[in-house]
């Protein structure tokens, strides 16, 4: 007995018009939010997140866990220098004037 495959047409699309497959609607507007951090800002964020972390260093060496408070610091550490490296990377240096050139009064 030889068992036949039943016959299944090729897909045809729902709409047949032209246009069905165009894009429509307007382009996306990425949204760019500027944050300008000031010394003040700063200062404020470092005392928020290092205060509470500092204590849980500190609740980890009274208990006895030095394993888990030295990974603790170790974790700051790698976290702080990547952010400092990141923002040494995108540092915007200040346009110089063409030394080459005569100011003009």
């Amino acid at each position: 007995m030889s068992s036949q495959k039943p016959f299944i047409p090729p897909p045809e699309p729902l709409n047949k018009s032209k246009d069905h497959y165009k894009f429509q609607g307007q382009p996306y507007k990425h949204l760019e939010i500027e944050i300008n951090l000031t010394s003040l800002k700063t200062l404020a964020t470092a005392i928020l997140l290092g205060v509470p972390y500092f204590g849980l260093i500190y609740v980890f060496l009274s208990g006895g866990a030095k394993v888990i408070a030295i990974s603790l610091v170790v974790v700051g550490i790698l976290i702080g220098g990547s952010i400092a490296l990141l923002y040494y990377l995108n540092r915007q240096e200040p346009v110089k004037a063409p030394s080459n050139q005569k100011k003009r009064h």
